[in-house]
């Protein structure tokens, strides 16, 4: 994976790559994110391990209809486990009214605050989270993103965060997986930049998350936003 680069940028090649990244150049300065919650969705954790997500799509696969993951369905490409569980671990979470009980399944899933849709493929929300509206927020990357994007995002937030953790020999380097890796460094980014909603876009390919991400010895930093 790409390393970080070994001086910060300047100021102003910052506000380009943030203003191109974001897909939004317009942010109130006080604005939190909470503000926009809406409806909620469960996605799975990027750093699950696929034993985890093939024992979640297993046990939720045998209660609910997972048809739409099958390989004439309109969600099984692109065909991993993380997206596939994904979407099950979602179907089971709307299904059983979204508390934060229901999108658990042994800290590898996360509720998240932005629709996790891609393509043809549509993931069902009947609504907000049953339980208190969280306060603390972290931005993963979207189940289903292609590699290459991935790749694109660390390259990008790398350059302006330090990404040393997922690094080999780092906290966060397994599982050594794009998507792990690539949320990590997302979440720093954002989190640096004051947890707005446009700096958690990354071209669409990314979520936030009401959930903490982290796992094992792998923390993913969440800052106060004043």
């Amino acid at each position: 994976m790409a390393k970080p680069a070994g001086s910060t940028p300047i100021f102003s090649l910052f506000v380009m790559f943030s203003l191109l990244y974001s897909g939004s150049s317009q942010t109130t300065p006080n604005e939190q994110s909470h503000d926009y919650l809406q409806k909620t969705w469960c996605i799975a954790n990027p750093l699950a391990s696929n034993s985890a997500l093939a024992a979640n799509i297993e046990y939720i696969c045998s209660q609910l209809d997972c048809g739409s993951i099958n390989p004439k369905g309109p969600c099984f490409e692109p065909n991993s486990r993380m997206h596939h569980a994904s979407f099950a671990m979602n179907l089971y979470y709307q299904a059983n009214g979204r508390h934060l009980a229901d999108c658990n399944f042994i800290n590898s899933g996360l509720v998240s605050l932005i629709d996790p849709s891609y393509g043809n493929c549509s993931f069902h929300s009947g609504g907000g989270l049953a339980d208190e509206e969280p306060s603390e927020t972290w931005c993963v990357a979207k189940p289903g993103t292609s590699d290459e994007l991935l790749q694109l995002n660390i390259n990008f937030a790398c350059n302006l965060v330090d990404c040393n953790a997922t690094h080999s020999g780092g906290v966060c380097y397994y599982p050594a997986t794009l998507i792990n890796h690539a949320s990590y460094a997302m979440n720093l980014y954002y989190q640096i930049t004051g947890r707005k909603k446009s700096n958690c876009n990354f071209r669409e390919t990314s979520l936030i998350v009401s959930s903490d991400p982290s796992y094992g010895n792998c923390s993913y930093p969440c800052f106060t936003v004043q």
